[in-house]
This record gives structure tokens, sequence and C-alpha cells, in this order.
């Protein structure tokens, strides 16, 4: 006897009103040019390496060398092809090792200095965060530098990933998500998703449908995608946010095994 397995994967998107995606867990990644470069470009002996994912989180790893007065790693990728006018800061979906990291920016205004925000880390959880523009620091090899003016978004041409802790040893920083978005885009998808309260259980009548239960907000509609692979998703309802729950039947249909949760800001 066969069985139908039936799965719902939860993700929650931040498809939101002019935000640019620079990284997404959800595509392809390998055509994305990100550059590594660590302290042996001043003698020093750190290692790292970027692994582009593929419909899966991008890993940015190595090994991180106090040796010789080095001690930096980082991961570079260009964005002057992107238009950043209309967005206010960085949002970042990441899993840690529970060490401290930077989001570093060069600016058109400034290209020979950084701009740089950190952010920490803990160790085999997930974590998501939003770093405003206005908070970046200015520096130039280690030194901050007050005197350059603040970043601005219309003038950001290259993101990356930095580690200089001073903690000498392997490190591995997985990212799912870069998006250049709002404050407020921001804190909308996460009342979105901490919102949702989601199950999916047999129909009592009938054995071979399944019915997907979730709460919803008045601000998003939710889009409810099914696949065989989990590779290949197509459309399969788009249902409005009422602010109560909403229970939905599935249809019968041994291609869709899998079942994900979109939300999209009205």
């Amino acid at each position: 006897m066969k069985y139908f397995i039936l799965n719902l994967v939860l993700f929650f998107s931040l498809s939101l009103f002019a935000n640019v995606r620079i990284l997404d867990s959800e595509n392809n990644n390998k055509n994305l040019k990100w550059s590594t470069v660590n302290d042996t470009v001043m003698g020093g002996r750190s290692s790292s390496i970027w692994e582009a994912g593929t419909f899966s989180p991008s890993v940015f790893k190595g090994y991180l060398s106090l040796e010789n007065n080095g001690g930096f790693a980082s991961v570079r990728h260009n964005v002057r092809n992107k238009d950043f006018v209309d967005v206010s800061g960085i949002y970042l979906k990441y899993n840690g090792d529970g060490r401290t990291y930077q989001f570093r920016i060069r600016s058109k205004s400034a290209s020979w200095a950084d701009y740089y925000h950190e952010f920490e880390t803990q160790k085999d959880k997930e974590l998501t965060i939003f770093l405003p523009f206005r908070n970046f620091k200015a520096s130039w090899r280690g030194l901050n530098l007050r005197m350059l003016p603040t970043l601005k978004s219309r003038d950001v041409m290259e993101v990356g990933l930095f580690l200089s802790d001073k903690k000498q040893g392997k490190f591995k920083l997985e990212i799912s998500d870069i998006v250049a978005t709002t404050e407020e885009s921001y804190q909308k998808y996460l009342k979105s998703s901490l919102s949702y309260k989601t199950k999916i259980e047999r129909v009592k009548d009938n054995s071979n449908q399944f019915e997907l239960s979730f709460e919803t907000s008045t601000n998003f509609n939710y889009i409810i995608e099914s696949s065989s692979n989990l590779a290949n998703w197509k459309i399969y309802r788009t249902i409005p946010g009422t602010g109560e729950t909403i229970n939905y039947i599935l249809g019968n249909n041994k291609n869709n095994k899998f079942y994900r949760i979109m939300s999209l800001a009205k």
C-alpha cells in the first residue's frame, strides 16, 4: 500500500514594498559573485570560503588566525546594479556559531573606507535582525572615522561580511536572506511571522484530503504554494488576510507533497 505523505514547510517571506533582495535562500545563488578577502593580503594566515546556496542558505566559513599580526576574514559582493534609494537598512536572516560578525558596506561617497555594523550570533540558532543605515560606523583599517558623513542608501555599492573578533579558531555563518528594506517593513514582517499558528491535519470525513489552518493579519495576503520536490514551486491559492484563523481544504493531488505559506504585505 502506498502512503501519501504531506509536509508543510513554512516560509515567512519579506516580500514587502520597496525591498531589494541581495541574497535569497529560496533561489539558486550560484550565479552571484562573492569574493573572499583575508588577512593574507597583509601576511596573515586566516582562510575563508564562500559556499553559495542552491535553494538553501549560503555559508561563510573558515579559520581565523592571529599569527603574523593577522586576524580578519571577509567576503564581498558588488551591488552597483541595484537601486537602494527607497530603503533604510539591511535585514539579515542567519544561523551562527556564537561569534560577533560585522556587516560591511562600501559607499560611493567614500569608496576607500568601510561602513560597518556589528551583529551577534548564537550557536546553531536562527536569528533575524535589522541594521539601519544611520547606525553604520565608518572605518579604515580598524580606525573609526567620525569625519565621514552618515551612510546614505543611495550610495551603497558593495556589501559584505567581516570577522575580526580576536578569537583564533574555526568559524561558520549561514546566511539565508540579505534584503535591503525599511524598518517599518521589517516590523510588519516580525508581527506577521511571529503570529503564525499553523497546523495541517486530515479531514475527518475524507482521509484523502487535508485541512490547512493558519492565523492571518489584515495587513497581509497569504500565498499557498505547492511543490513535489522543494525546488519547483507553484502558486496553489492566494488568500487575503482577515485577522482571523483561515481553514483551507487542500485538494487530493499526489504530485503536491509539500506546501508553504508566503506572506505579502498589502
